[in-house]
């Protein structure tokens, strides 16, 4: 889906939504918060959307992520969540 924008709608993880919409999302460890390999980085909105919770933080504090990178296996996406990520490439 390189450069492609796809809209979702939903409410639930980000991960199951992405797979859903049939959007090709790594996620080794099925969704556990336990590999990072699902992480997006939020280009717009990321203020929109819902703090990190308890395992999505440890991750990112362990990985030293940025407040823009996220676990799409751990993100909540509610009807108000209104923001715009990219998928980066497979490390």
């Amino acid at each position: 889906m390189d450069g492609e924008s796809i809209e979702l709608r939903g409410t639930g993880r980000l991960l199951d939504l992405c797979l859903s919409a049939k959007i090709a999302i790594d996620h080794v460890c099925g969704g556990g918060a336990s590999c990072g390999t699902c992480r997006v980085l939020v280009v717009k909105g990321a203020k929109n959307l819902p703090l990190r919770n308890e395992l999505e933080q440890e991750m990112a504090s362990d990985r030293d992520f940025s407040f823009e990178e996220r676990l799409a296996c751990q993100l909540e996406i509610s009807q108000e969540s209104d923001f715009i990520f990219e998928i980066p490439p497979s490390e």
